[in-house]
């Protein structure tokens, strides 16, 4: 049972009666969350669709350096670590997932 806000952290009250027990201290945390899960999702689509297409690239790991000097190696290992937390940050604000740090 979630026992804090799963945006701001904030305690909330102990549930009583019928429902679904609050997962957020008021509406204003509610929809910043519903706001960040949507930019997530879209951010998450981009990620896995930039991924895609450099596992896809002909050319050998190494080669090829972007605007910041990265190979492309280096570039998929960064996507997948930004697809990890943006995944984590999704659990956290959909399903009360203890956070991280």
């Amino acid at each position: 049972m979630v026992t804090h806000c799963l945006k701001c952290r904030a305690p909330l009250a102990p549930h009583a009666g019928p429902g679904r027990p609050a997962s957020y201290c008021g509406s204003a945390c509610r929809r910043l969350a519903e706001y960040e899960i949507r930019r997530i999702d879209r951010r998450l689509a981009d990620y896995t669709l930039k991924l895609r297409e450099a596992q896809a690239d002909c050319e050998p790991f190494g080669i090829d350096t972007d605007h910041l000097g990265r190979t492309k190696r280096q570039r998929v290992a960064d996507l997948r670590k930004w697809i990890r937390e943006d995944e984590q940050r999704l659990r956290d604000l959909l399903c009360g997932a203890p956070a991280d740090g």
